[in-house]
């Protein structure tokens, strides 16, 4: 287990911040893109509700709902030539659409808090569906949109900061904190995932490059086994064929030289029973003692093939 472990950290350490962000952003794109379009349509269908609650300057918060749908879409448009990351597609809306409730605040009156206060929950529940980014993000708009809601609030003479907060807007900052800690779970959820998988690729990535090195070595010795199998298949065929002309020369030692040299032993035996002078007596004599040399010779020759047969 302990092993399992250190072999996952290991991976885990070579995955870069650059490969995990890049994968990051194949993911996010997707949720990213598809909350900009649901800002960019439907931020401005809320003018309806704007027309029922405040009715005296829908005209305004629809100018500025038209505006912030042209924003997102023109970010949309732009995002690839820019080369911008996704979470901007969803920063930008998200973003605008906060100041805009924010502003709203100044325009509404104590009957109409509540709604607007539950309108604002529902941007940030629905951020919080779609938005995969870093904890500081989420923290920034956070912090710009309660400081623009707390100007407008107070802006407003007919609602206060209690009011606010009794109708709503202690669950609004509930929400708010809410939202950010989905945010980061999510995030953080995906960055592990992320390289995890990362990891898995380098370890199937590390198996594959050992199998194919295991396969270079096995086709190297391979190779080294075939030449040893022709060198020894030629040293056998060399010692096969010494081995027949030790043969034949051990035919010829027995037979083709033993014979004529037995026969000289016999004409020299036969020859020192006869009378001679002193000097053919010698000579006869040194002839025998060659002649017993040579015999010796031949027979030295065949135990010394003998023993080699025996050894063999």
């Amino acid at each position: 287990m302990e092993k399992n472990q250190l072999t996952s950290q290991r991976f885990l350490s070579r995955i870069s911040p650059e490969s995990s962000k890049s994968e990051m952003e194949n993911v996010s794109s997707r949720y990213h893109f598809i909350g900009a379009w649901i800002g960019l349509i439907f931020d401005p269908l809320f003018a309806i509700t704007d027309y029922i609650n405040i009715n005296d300057n829908w005209k305004t918060l629809l100018i500025i709902r038209l505006s912030v749908s042209l924003i997102t879409g023109v970010t949309l448009l732009l995002r690839k030539r820019l080369k911008l990351p996704s979470y901007y597609l969803v920063l930008v809306p998200f973003m605008l659409i906060s100041l805009q409730n924010a502003f709203t605040y100044y325009l509404i009156d104590e009957t109409h808090l509540i709604g607007h206060n539950l309108n604002y929950m529902a941007l940030l529940i629905g951020a919080s569906m779609f938005v995969m980014w870093n904890l500081s993000y989420s923290l920034i708009v956070l912090v710009l949109s309660a400081l623009a809601t707390t100007v407008f609030v107070t802006l407003n003479p007919s609602i206060g900061m209690e009011e606010f907060f009794v109708k709503g807007g202690l669950l609004l900052c509930v929400t708010g904190v809410f939202m950010v800690i989905l945010i980061n779970t999510r995030y953080d959820l995906i960055i592990r995932e992320i390289k995890s998988r990362l990891a898995l690729q380098l370890s199937n990535e590390e198996i594959q490059n050992q199998n194919k090195e295991l396969k270079r070595q096995k086709e190297i010795i391979d190779r080294i086994n075939e030449n040893l199998e022709s060198l020894v298949k030629e040293r056998t065929h060399e010692l096969e064929k010494k081995n027949v002309a030790l043969e034949e020369y051990a035919f010829i030692n027995a037979h083709n030289l033993r014979a004529p040299v037995a026969s000289i032993l016999g004409l020299i035996n036969l020859m020192s029973r006869i009378d001679h002078d002193d000097e053919s007596k010698k000579l006869v004599e040194h002839l025998g003692t060659s002649a017993s040399k040579l015999d010796e010779v031949v027979n030295s020759i065949t135990r010394a093939i003998e023993r080699g047969d025996k050894r063999d």
